[in-house]
């Protein structure tokens, strides 16, 4: 019997976009492109999911794939991307 020297990503996260981010990261390290992209994709998608579920932002339902079908990858990236970095100036402007 062989130890493994890492953990599957299904144990390191509760959110499911973190753990989608998780895999694609894995996936990536193990040199598996296509899988990677595909969690790269599922990531954002799930990320989209949990902010639009939330208790403000209630226009998503949670267990709803529409995000998948009905919006461009590359605009949910773009749309999430800059998001990300606009918490990210925020967070900077606070600290000063």
């Amino acid at each position: 019997m062989s130890k493994k020297s890492y953990k599957d990503p299904v144990f390191l996260f509760t959110s499911s976009s973190m753990r989608k981010a998780a895999y694609a990261g894995w996936y990536s390290a193990l040199g598996d492109k296509d899988n990677a992209e595909g969690f790269i994709r599922q990531a954002y998608a799930e990320w989209a999911k949990e902010v639009g579920a939330g208790r403000k932002y209630n226009f998503l339902g949670r267990f709803n794939n529409d995000i998948y079908i009905k919006i461009d990858f590359d605009k949910l990236k773009k749309l999430t991307d800059k998001y990300l970095l606009d918490i990210k100036k925020e967070i900077r402007n606070a600290k000063k």
